[in-house]
């Protein structure tokens, strides 16, 4: 049953991982003409803080990019619900 849950966590980590930079990009073609200054800066540091593989170049991107946040996500999904069980079963 803990297998269940656990595999079912790290799927969804890595569907919302995965669309992440689908998220971004879209808010990024939206935001095109924000001038320079605290909200483009702020804009930019919370795409590289979310989705730290924003950076990989050319159409490579369009494949590795989503795949390894989503597998990113999922490990800290996975971690988080590891830490919550051992917590709980602890006490």
């Amino acid at each position: 049953m803990m297998n269940k849950m656990i595999i079912r966590v790290a799927s969804v980590g890595f569907v919302v991982g995965a669309l992440v930079p689908l998220f971004w990009s879209i808010l990024s073609f939206l935001l095109f003409n924000v001038p320079e200054g605290w909200f483009s800066r702020a804009y930019w540091n919370a795409v590289y803080i979310t989705c730290p593989f924003w950076r990989i170049d050319g159409e490579k991107a369009l494949v590795l990019m989503p795949l390894s946040n989503g597998c990113m996500y999922a490990i800290i999904a996975v971690l988080i619900v590891k830490t919550r069980l051992a917590v709980s079963t602890a006490k």
